[in-house]
């Protein structure tokens, strides 16, 4: 195990501790856009975590590990032998090969990390901005492990108290594969 390994996954546990107390101060005092901004970001340490799970050269991992610890955006080589930073949505669409629900939390927070409309969701659903497949989607993955009731609309009102089950889970999901990177693992399901 190399260092560099283990100080990434002490910043992504010490990112997870601020989002945790942070989420529940913001959860307590009812400001459920700021909990929405804060699942998006441990959201945005799982996709990291899944991104480098799927690459097998475990040089590159670590150049990728190495480029967060240094303040440097990642970046990869392409196919023309230039280099190419490496997007949001890369991996998303990289972590959704394993996970389909990650896309539409990911997607859906963005809407609370930028200015945005769904800043309005006391008087307007933020929910009616999303396709029926993503609200479907949405409700099974809510249905499936937080017991959302299926029938039910997908308001901020109707999610506000999973928030924190919602949290929970991304949070321990993303402790999980710890022991992959740090051991040079496949993250796979």
């Amino acid at each position: 195990m190399t260092n560099i390994k283990q100080q990434f996954i002490e910043l992504i546990q010490n990112r997870s501790k601020e989002n945790s107390e942070s989420l529940r101060d913001d959860f307590a005092k009812r400001r459920i856009g700021k909990c929405m901004e804060t699942l998006r970001t441990e959201l945005d340490s799982f996709i990291r975590i899944m991104y480098l799970g799927r690459i097998s050269d475990i040089n590159e991992r670590e150049r990728l590990i190495q480029q967060t610890l240094s303040g440097e955006k990642w970046t990869v080589l392409t196919q023309n032998n230039k280099w190419k930073q490496v997007t949001d949505k890369d991996m998303v669409d990289k972590a959704n090969e394993l996970i389909g629900y990650v896309h539409y939390v990911y997607k859906f927070g963005c809407g609370f990390i930028h200015l945005s409309d769904f800043h309005n969701y006391a008087t307007t659903n933020p929910f009616d901005k999303l396709s029926e497949l993503e609200k479907a989607d949405m409700k099974n993955y809510l249905n499936k492990y937080h017991h959302f009731p299926i029938d039910n609309e997908l308001t901020v009102e109707s999610i506000t108290n999973y928030i924190p089950n919602v949290f929970d889970k991304i949070s321990s999901n993303l402790a999980c594969y710890f022991g992959e990177i740090l051991n040079n693992g496949m993250i796979e399901m």
